[in-house]
């Protein structure tokens, strides 16, 4: 006999997603988390989050409205800004409707709703290992921060909701299908802090502010997210490539020295690092009786990093196809495979898609985007359109005007039209995920070429 039906390791916004889910539906549920229970949520993040993710929650598995004490202001646009910082594009529409919000408050919310659908929440706890029996996930081995003893717990489902690291996710056996390591190339390292500002006023914070600088940010970007007028969370974030800064170094000397409300008096409110998976999803969430959600599934943004609400969104999902397999008396990677294209479906073929674009501007410099923003080669609206489609679309109108303005870099004009093409390949073989693990090996031999392609373009 089990402990519970299933046990979640991490309390973040995809492991209490998960759990609130499948503690809605009857199953027992345990979530464990290496911080004390009032400390939950705390956590490096841009504090901001699409309306359109909390409506689709609400619909797949009515998850409730944010309180309004959580939110600190409604967003109702992005302002891109070029390197020259003189050049902006502002988006707005749905996906740039939301919410800056108190991230604490938003993870004891998450936490709150778990629990209150029946959730166990075991905090001040760490996971120290993956039990597995006869070569399959049987449960953890956990030791509280107070206590001398390991226990093990045992459940059908055990799932890893452990952030970047993917801790559990790297103790999996190597006949695992499942990506034990991400690479660092697909990493972001990021460093941010949240200030009240008595000395400056933020004129518009329902205007989130994302700066481009390949020099500074290479692969990342700057974010400038008011919280209000008088306070705002500000951050940076780039790819883990070789030879890479620390960010509190970057932020120090780049976002210090260039900001006007940084020269003024600031009152700290937190200030930390942390990394972040920007790729594709894992090619495979699941293996018998494991599941993946979150930053350890490689469930965020590839272009800015952001990952609540596709990591609350892989949660409900992971929660839905488990109650699904328990149910039925069989938690094995068939049974849980559904959670593969069904998040595939949703949001994992946006996320393929925005990969590949993700290379592209990797090798893109900040004359390239300056020149693209004066000439008006890039338009706000093509940027939105990427973001909620994955999709780079100019009509022929358009496209012969670009062209035009676009003389002088013809060969960044060409790789642009490379990478469209590019971006609709990878969703096609997306579009064709496999229905069973049976079929995973060929459909990962087509991203290959793909992606070679990509990092070249």
């Amino acid at each position: 006999m089990v402990d519970y039906d299933v046990i979640i390791a991490g309390a973040g916004s995809a492991g209490c997603v998960t759990a609130y889910t499948l503690a809605k539906r009857g199953k027992s549920v345990l979530l464990i988390d290496r911080k004390d229970h009032d400390t939950i949520g705390l956590k490096t993040c841009g504090d901001a989050l699409g309306s359109h993710h909390l409506k689709t929650l609400d619909e797949l598995i009515q998850l409730p409205s944010v309180p309004r004490d959580v939110i600190e202001h409604d967003v109702t646009g992005i302002d891109l800004i070029a390197p020259d910082m003189e050049h902006r594009l502002r988006m707005t529409g749905p996906s740039t409707t939301g919410y800056s919000f108190n991230r604490h408050k938003f993870g004891q919310w998450l936490l709150g709703l778990a629990e209150e659908a029946g959730a166990e929440v075991m905090a001040s706890t760490h996971v120290k290992k993956l039990l597995l029996t006869e070569g399959k996930v049987s449960g953890v081995r956990v030791r509280p921060s107070d206590g001398d003893a390991d226990k093990d717990i045992t459940a059908y489902i055990v799932v890893d909701a452990t952030g970047a690291t993917g801790m559990l996710r790297r103790q999996l056996p190597e006949t695992t299908p499942i990506e034990r390591v991400i690479r660092k190339e697909d990493q972001m390292v990021a460093w941010r802090d949240v200030y009240e500002t008595p000395e400056y006023t933020f004129e518009t914070p329902e205007i989130l502010e994302i700066y481009w600088n390949q020099e500074q940010t290479l692969g990342g970007y700057t974010w400038v997210f008011p919280q209000g007028h008088h306070r705002v969370n500000v951050g940076l974030g780039y790819m883990m490539l070789p030879g890479h800064r620390p960010p509190k170094d970057v932020f120090d000397s780049f976002i210090r020295t260039t900001w006007d409300f940084m020269k003024t008096k600031l009152n700290v409110l937190d200030s930390s690092g942390g990394i972040a998976p920007v790729r594709r999803p894992i090619d495979t969430m699941v293996d018998d009786n494991f599941m993946l959600v979150g930053d350890a599934a490689c469930q965020v943004n590839p272009v800015h990093g952001g990952g609540i609400g596709s990591s609350m969104l892989g949660g409900a999902l992971a929660g839905i196809t488990a109650s699904d397999a328990l149910e039925a008396g069989d938690t094995s990677i068939n049974s849980l495979w559904p959670y593969n294209p069904r998040y595939m479906d949703a949001y994992g073929i946006k996320q393929a898609s925005l990969d590949i674009f993700r290379w592209f501007l990797l090798n893109v410099t900040n004359d390239d985007i300056d020149f693209a923003f004066k000439k008006g080669i890039i338009k706000g609206a093509d940027l939105l359109h990427v973001s909620i489609t994955g999709k780079m679309d100019i009509g022929m109108g358009d496209k012969f005007k670009r062209l035009v303005a676009g003389i002088g870099r013809v060969p960044l004009l060409r790789r642009v039209n490379k990478v469209a093409h590019l971006m609709e390949d990878i969703k096609a073989v997306y579009a064709e995920y496999p229905s069973s693990p049976e079929g995973l090996k060929d459909w990962q031999k087509r991203l290959v070429p793909i992606y070679e392609a990509a990092k070249k373009a």
